[in-house]
């Protein structure tokens, strides 16, 4: 009995550890630093900021002193930052010399959106499968 109770103890200390691994190793994008940092220009979900003194590149090394990328792309004065399931658009912001536009957006519209800068280096979205569709309307036997 006591062999038994020392080994469901160990296996209980091991649990935790187990969660880890659950291959969800990817970065999230951190939404909340940006949202805190940055001043928001768009809609609440829209996910748009504004620096209107720092360049491109010196707010893409703030993000990512917050939470480092998966990928950094940086082309025509604009820096892309690839996340899990985001990217980062970092652009010049008007005619000004320094300033930044901020687009947060979900790694499917934007690797659409900036695919003339990404889509060399970073691989199109998967497609859902649909497979949890069951069909609808009158008829369809669910």
């Amino acid at each position: 009995m006591r062999r038994t109770a020392i080994s469901a103890a160990a296996l209980l200390a091991l649990l935790p550890l187990a969660g880890c691994g659950s291959g969800d190793d990817e970065p999230d994008v951190p939404l909340g630093f940006i949202s805190a940092t940055y001043e928001r220009t768009g809609s609440s979900y829209e996910n748009r900021f504004l620096d209107r003194d720092a360049t491109p590149a010196l707010v893409a090394d703030a993000i990512e002193r917050e939470r480092a990328a998966m990928d950094r792309i940086e082309d025509d004065g604009s820096v892309f930052l690839r996340y899990d399931d985001d990217i980062v658009a970092i652009a010049p912001y008007g005619s000004a010399l320094a300033g930044s536009e901020i687009d947060v957006d979900d790694y499917r519209s934007g690797r659409s959106r900036y695919s003339a800068h990404v889509g060399h280096r970073w691989p199109a979205a998967q497609r859902d499968s649909g497979g949890d569709f069951r069909g609808g309307g009158p008829g369809s036997g669910k």
